[in-house]
């Protein structure tokens, strides 16, 4: 057989990724993909060796973008902070981290949800593929080494205190995109509201004279 076109792995992605948006995981087959693609399954498989492969390239993909707009809105509000005269402090990207990260979810439903808990982890991935799905927690310990060096909050595991924080919001974040909680926080306002609550405790907790 031939070499496949190169340019047919990002439309693989895309296409998969679009039959995501409307079907769960399970329910598609590789079949599906190389109809989406206009190509054989045979040229699928030989961009991926099966269908879980796929789908954690597309979860390091998303996990991505996830992370260049988490930084770009950490930049924008520390921009602004310096235009205003204020000096930027590791607090403040904290919350600006978490911030982004909700806002992003927010943005993208469906994507989030995907990545956050319908896609399974690889637990067999190899190092470097761990080290790209994990980058923004790995991004946020360093945000709280910082603050620690600062005397902002008190950790002595920022590594766990960085991916408690991202699972508890995320809990938070899940419970409004599937109306998990009542009602008056099911709205864009109230599920703010409800997500900037989770965000405070977390920065008290971190805070605290005793942290976890």
């Amino acid at each position: 057989m031939g070499k496949p076109k190169t340019d047919l792995a990002p439309r693989i992605r895309e296409k998969t990724l679009e039959l995501l948006m409307e079907k769960e995981p399970e329910e598609i087959s590789t079949r599906d993909i190389a109809k989406a693609c206009g190509a054989t399954t045979t040229c699928i498989y030989y961009y991926s060796k099966d269908k879980e492969t796929l789908y954690m390239e597309i979860k390091i993909y998303c996990v991505g973008e996830m992370d260049k707009f988490i930084k770009n809105q950490i930049e924008k509000k520390i921009k602004k902070q310096q235009k205003s005269g204020k000096k930027s402090d590791p607090l403040m990207e904290i919350r600006a981290g978490l911030e982004a990260f909700r806002d992003w979810a927010v943005l993208n439903p469906r994507i989030a949800l995907l990545v956050m808990g319908r896609l399974k982890a690889d637990t067999l991935a190899d190092p470097e593929k761990m080290e790209k799905y994990y980058k923004s927690t790995v991004f946020a310990k360093i945000v709280l080494d910082n603050a620690v060096k600062a005397g902002i909050i008190n950790s002595k595991d920022t590594l766990l205190d960085a991916s408690l924080c991202i699972s508890a919001l995320w809990g938070a974040i899940e419970s409004v995109l599937l109306n998990r909680t009542i009602p008056q926080y099911w709205t864009k306002k109230g599920g703010e509201y409800f997500t900037n609550k989770m965000i405070d405790l977390l920065l008290t907790s971190l805070t605290r004279k005793s942290s976890l």
